[in-house]
């Protein structure tokens, strides 16, 4: 039973930062109160808590479970005939991106009713996908500090023959997807998302093992989904680092045209692996590609589906010529990409246009 809206009624509400205040109103005549103290209308306190995490889910735009109530007071009793009008003042915190852990204070005129401490685990869970290919001088860093930010951490270790799987090996937390021969990106996040969903995952972030993306730009993506519920959100580089190499400048601009004529739609950065992908919106995609074409077909494909694309700006850093790992065969996957454009523009006109049409339509309707 949902109690906003009918055993509650929001008339004011405030948002900034870390911390929510909400104005209420109380349904007296709810049937909450139907035989609880006769005559005496008392508010329960497990309603108390529950009112105060669907409090939290609003102003935190997610939906959340309650998990753990931890330190909770009520210092007064709730009678809505003699108090209608509740101020509650909630405080968030994020120990991992799955779980708040909120303070609330429940009052009126300047008088405390309750105090409610609450672990709130979210509803739409989110992994970390990590693919990696001989990159064993970073992946332990990598694997380090995104540990900071959740344990729900799928490594997709793509035929590694340097020390990754001994690496790995420290880590049991970690859940590792391992094959014996390199298959290519494409195909390691097809491995890396099918586990996520076996897992209950809503949602995969993704992140290059070899240094050049900064944990740290997690929240950002947290925050953004709370902005953009459902969306397909895509870390943003600063393109114009001073040690990028000029190859990649390029592909980005020619990805950035197929992507635009594609689309019919542009976006500042479409090379980029820093990405949030809502895995249980994709309705079972997953790339054909095997290689680095496929983040571009997935990024096509969840336009032509309908699904929201949004960007948030990431740090980026390169390492120095002669200490950069990288796997990119530029003639072969060159190749591969226009390959993959020359399909996905023909695709265009006979189902991507036509798909987006009537995503366009449908959501005007219902809207």
């Amino acid at each position: 039973m949902t109690l906003n809206g009918d055993f509650f009624h929001i008339t004011n509400s405030q948002t900034e930062g870390n911390t929510a205040k909400f104005a209420i109103a109380l349904n007296s005549g709810h049937k909450i109160y139907d035989g609880h103290f006769p005559g005496m209308p008392i508010t329960p306190g497990v309603v108390i808590i529950k009112m105060v995490r669907e409090l939290s889910s609003i102003a935190l735009g997610r939906k959340l479970y309650l998990g753990k109530v931890g330190n909770t007071k009520f210092l007064k009793a709730i009678n809505p005939q003699e108090t209608p009008k509740l101020e509650v003042s909630i405080s968030f915190k994020m120990p991992d991106i799955n779980r708040f852990s909120v303070q609330a204070l429940v009052s009126a005129d300047s008088a405390v009713y309750a105090k409610i401490s609450l672990t709130l685990p979210v509803k739409e869970r989110i992994c970390v996908v990590i693919p990696t290919y001989n990159n064993s001088r970073t992946i332990k860093d990598v694997i380090d500090s995104v540990s900071r930010y959740t344990r729900d951490i799928i490594v997709a270790n793509d035929g590694s023959t340097d020390s990754t799987a001994e690496i790995l090996d420290g880590y049991p937390h970690i859940h590792s997807i391992s094959y014996p021969q390199n298959k290519g990106k494409g195909y390691a996040l097809r491995r890396a998302f099918s586990k996520a969903r076996e897992q209950g995952f809503s949602y995969a972030i993704t992140i290059d093992s070899d240094g050049q993306h900064f944990p740290e730009d997690i929240p950002a993506f947290i925050k953004r989904l709370q902005q953009h519920p459902g969306a397909m959100i895509i870390g943003e580089r600063k393109l114009s680092h001073e040690n990028m190499p000029k190859g990649n400048s390029f592909a980005n601009r020619f990805s950035n045209f197929w992507f635009a004529l594609q689309t019919l739609r542009y976006l500042p950065d479409t090379q980029t692996g820093f990405r949030m992908y809502p895995i249980s919106r994709m309705k079972g995609m997953l790339p054909c590609c095997h290689r680095y074409e496929a983040e571009l077909e997935l990024l096509v494909r969840c336009a032509w589906k309908g699904i929201g694309i949004t960007t948030v700006p990431i740090q980026v850093h390169y390492a120095p010529k002669d200490e950069r790992v990288s796997h990119f065969r530029p003639f072969t996957d060159f190749a591969r990409i226009s390959l993959l454009n020359t399909f996905l523009t023909i695709a265009a006109l006979l189902y991507g246009y036509p798909s987006m049409l009537v995503n366009n339509i449908t959501e005007k309707t219902n809207g």
